[in-house]
């Protein structure tokens, strides 16, 4: 009993009240100590009574000075509360004492005694009616002196009062789920009092799970069937009763809830709305103030509608906050909603400035809400700066969460790979390969983290872990995985890129086509490359993108030769393949160098483009081989001059057709070489493909008639002549010709 009176009494102690109470509370506590004696007892329930019936005291401290008598268990103890509950001058000191019998009963039942069952009884004849309720509530706690049975009774009795007989039903019908408490109120169905049937009925029906009403009959046979049952069988039914009652309350908790918040939502809107057109009224000279001042509010919807505006106005008007209202962002970062807090992360995550990672730092050592600390650990990683790694060091090696430590190692990872941190990152390198190997195979989410700050950091002694988590299937963990082995230079996973280059998922491939291309030396490498350029074998176009710049780079590295043989592996990819020389062309080019490289890509360029029909983007080519072979006087030049004007005669534009022309009849030495120019051109015009755009066919008749028809002999004019009949017949039969 001592024990537990000091323990009671240092609440009290810590309780607000006046001073000179307190004093009388410390007084009773020293005296109460082994060497007490029995008039020292005495003196301590004096006190108590004085506490208790100390007109000036307020309800809380003389509640306090109850429950401090209650916590003596002796006779004295016993009647001194007897006694107070038989105060009728003092209502507030029963209701009191009512009161502390109802919650001890509930948490300590073995502190009350059967001394306080009729002063209570007697107190649900008062005629104050809180003091009647407030003893019904304390009756309904008692577990001793066959308390339903007495209330029955009193309920039963025409004699007594009817509030008395009324309130005695209250306390019965507190407990229903006792079948002596039901019981009683079956019984009370014979009365002749009206009102005292009608209350029992009331007090029934949260015992059944079916309401009768006010219809006694079914009552007392529910009743006949209900004392049939025995103790867990009527137990279970409660316990069912109370189930559906708990649904029916949380379907009504959920229906309130859903009006609260659409009328909240509603409301937030209808500010929101007054808000920005308040804010869109204000001159520029004053918009800053009003965001510090609304930034600064107590309400939460007024800050949150604060950060829509400036959010709205950095997407709109690249409007950035600085000043004050960068400061008064900043505050917000310390503000009691974790919600309002996590809003102002999203928008300074994105500013690059030393204050804002000051702040950021700041809060992430106080935080305490899981959402907002994984919040500030990715704007920690989006504002990327060397500063915060300590902290995220510290993160990842303390007692955080698995969710902390994964954002912590992804933000570590993403600093470290793009920044210089290797002095500040090099005690993280144990720390990294300790958290690794300790975490559980199954949370894949936190290893492919830890590996990703691996990648990063990108330290050798890693791959052992990079080895061990490239071998595995997850492609979160793969993709950081072939970027660490990559980024430390290791090679012997090659073949296993090479595998990984048809993983399913498109991340993978991309990764592994980054490794092999930076660290590829093989055929094999150059060739499950070229696989991936393949559109019914790789789907996706970025995966073949990155194959066709890891071709490129892989051959690159090769022998001019054998970069010119690697040209012979894309004749299914024309397309490819003349980017892919036109590339190699003007990089010899710009060598001034390898001449005769040089003119073997040309050739092999001329001849690919003009097999896809790309006339004018092979002249250029054609032009430059036939200057060459023309200065070197080379025999070939002739033929080369030939394929030139073909093109030049089948392009799009046929304005070169004269020049051309000139040169080449200027160039012939004998009959048989112009006679060849000659073919050549009717060939052309020969081609129905040529005439297939009559007007091109037109301009090209025009610019072969402006040549000197002297130069070429008398078959000129004839040719001419035919292919200009053959271009007017075919337009007069063209279906597309005007009747």
């Amino acid at each position: 009993m001592l024990i537990g009176f000091i323990c009671h009494f240092a609440t009290l102690l810590q309780s607000p009240g006046d001073e000179s109470r307190n004093s009388d509370l410390l007084d009773i506590h020293e005296a109460s100590q082994p060497e007490s004696t029995q008039s020292t007892h005495q003196g301590q329930l004096l006190k108590c009574r004085e506490g208790v019936l100390d007109p000036q005291a307020r309800p809380p401290d003389r509640r306090r000075w109850v429950e401090l008598l209650f916590s003596y268990d002796g006779a004295a103890a016993h009647s001194l509360v007897v006694e107070l509950m038989h105060m009728d001058a003092r209502p507030e000191v029963q209701r009191t004492i009512c009161g502390v019998i109802r919650d001890l009963g509930r948490a300590s039942p073995g502190r009350l005694h059967l001394d306080f069952v009729d002063p209570l009884i007697v107190l649900l004849g008062a005629e104050e009616p809180g003091l009647r309720t407030a003893a019904a509530l304390a009756l309904a706690e008692l577990r001793i002196g066959n308390v339903p049975a007495r209330l029955g009774s009193i309920a039963a009795d025409g004699d007594q009062p009817l509030a008395k007989r009324l309130a005695a039903i209250h306390a019965l019908s507190t407990n229903t789920h006792r079948r002596d408490v039901v019981e009683q109120l079956i019984n009370l169905l014979g009365c002749k009092t009206s009102e005292v049937v009608a209350r029992a009925t009331a007090g029934l029906k949260p015992a059944a799970l079916e309401s009768f009403g006010s219809d006694v009959g079914r009552w007392r046979s529910w009743w006949v069937r209900q004392s049939q049952l025995g103790q867990e069988q009527w137990l279970a039914g409660q316990l069912k009763i109370y189930r559906q009652r708990n649904r029916l309350l949380a379907d009504r908790f959920r229906a309130y809830q859903e009006q609260a918040t659409a009328g909240h939502v509603a409301m937030t809107d209808q500010l929101r709305a007054f808000q920005q057109e308040l804010f869109r009224a204000e001159s520029a000279e004053l918009r800053s103030g009003r965001l510090v001042e609304w930034l600064g509010a107590p309400l939460p919807a007024v800050q949150l509608t604060a950060l829509a505006i400036i959010k709205a106005r950095i997407a709109d008007e690249g409007k950035r906050p600085e000043g004050e209202v960068l400061a008064a962002l900043l505050r917000l970062l310390g503000n009691p909603s974790p919600a309002t807090r996590r809003e102002a992360l999203l928008i300074v995550q994105n500013l690059n400035d030393p204050d804002v990672v000051t702040a950021v730092l700041a809060q992430l050592e106080v935080e305490t809400d899981l959402a907002t600390r994984l919040t500030i650990l990715t704007a920690i990683g989006k504002l990327n700066v060397p500063q915060a790694v300590p902290a995220l060091i510290r993160e990842i090696g303390g007692a955080s969460s698995p969710e902390c430590i994964r954002e912590a190692a992804i933000a570590l990872g993403k600093i470290a790979s793009q920044t210089d941190v290797s002095e500040t990152v090099h005690d993280s390198v144990a720390l990294l390969k300790d958290r690794y190997h300790s975490a559980a195979a199954e949370d894949g989410s936190l290893r492919a983290a830890l590996v990703t700050a691996m990648a990063g950091v990108a330290d050798a002694s890693f791959a052992a872990e990079l080895l061990d988590a490239v071998e595995q299937d997850d492609p979160t963990i793969l993709q950081p995985a072939i970027r660490g082995l990559r980024a430390i230079g290791n090679r012997s996973k090659l073949p296993r890129f090479r595998t990984l280059m048809q993983h399913s998922d498109a991340r993978v491939r991309l990764a592994a086509i980054a490794a092999i291309t930076e660290l590829g030396h093989e055929e094999a490498d150059l060739e499950s490359l070229w696989t991936r350029l393949k559109p019914t074998i790789e789907p996706n176009r970025l995966v073949r993108d990155a194959a066709w710049r890891g071709y490129k780079a892989l051959l690159s590295r090769h022998s001019i030769q054998d970069r010119i043989q690697g040209a012979e592996r894309l004749r299914d990819l024309p397309d490819l393949e003349i980017a892919y020389l036109t590339e190699l062309a003007d990089s010899l080019s710009a060598g001034n160098g390898q001449s005769s490289a040089l003119e073997e890509v040309q050739e092999r360029l001329a001849l690919v483009l003009t097999g896809q029909r790309k006339y004018a983007e092979a002249i250029p080519y054609l032009r430059q081989r036939y200057d060459l072979l023309q200065d070197r006087q080379d025999p070939g030049a002739s033929a080369e001059g030939l394929r030139w004007l073909d093109a030049v005669l089948r392009a799009s534009d046929p304005q070169d057709v004269p020049e051309v022309l000139a040169r080449l009849t200027l160039a012939s030495k004998t009959a048989a070489e112009r006679e060849r120019i000659l073919d050549v051109v009717s060939q052309c015009l020969a081609d129905p493909a040529v005439l297939a755009d009559m007007g091109r066919a037109a301009r090209l008749l025009d610019a072969l008639e402006s040549v000197d028809t002297q130069a070429l002999g008398g078959q000129w004019p004839d040719l001419l002549g035919r292919a200009r009949e053959a271009l007017r017949s075919a337009d007069e039969s063209s279906p597309q010709r005007p009747a």
